[in-house]
């Protein structure tokens, strides 16, 4: 089960739902003529660049990978407290997978 945005009013709706308890829009027809709706979640690879550029991780985080997220903050840290270059190379490397891959 997963929550859908309602077309209507924009409430969040469980996928399983007929009607969205808001507005009581109908989401789900028993027709073939209408597809039923696909939760697709998109993002922004530049978003995510610049966000990993002010904060190591925050891109991942925006991308919904909170694990890999606190990963890159730890690892971009520990090289920066370490010496500038690895810090410097790992954020580069940190920007760069912010930047690239897709969303599960």
């Amino acid at each position: 089960m997963a929550l859908i945005r309602c077309p209507e009013c924009n409430q969040r709706v469980s996928d399983t739902a007929p009607r969205c308890p808001s507005c009581g829009y109908t989401l789900q027809v028993a027709s073939a003529a209408r597809p039923q709706m696909v939760m697709v979640r998109e993002w922004n690879p530049g978003i995510a660049a610049v966000l990993s550029l002010f904060i190591p991780g925050a891109g991942q985080l925006y991308k919904g990978k909170v694990f890999a997220a606190i990963i890159w903050f730890l690892a971009v840290a520990a090289g920066y407290a370490m010496l500038f270059v690895p810090g410097l190379i790992l954020h580069l490397f940190c920007i760069i997978n912010a930047a690239s891959g897709r969303v599960d």
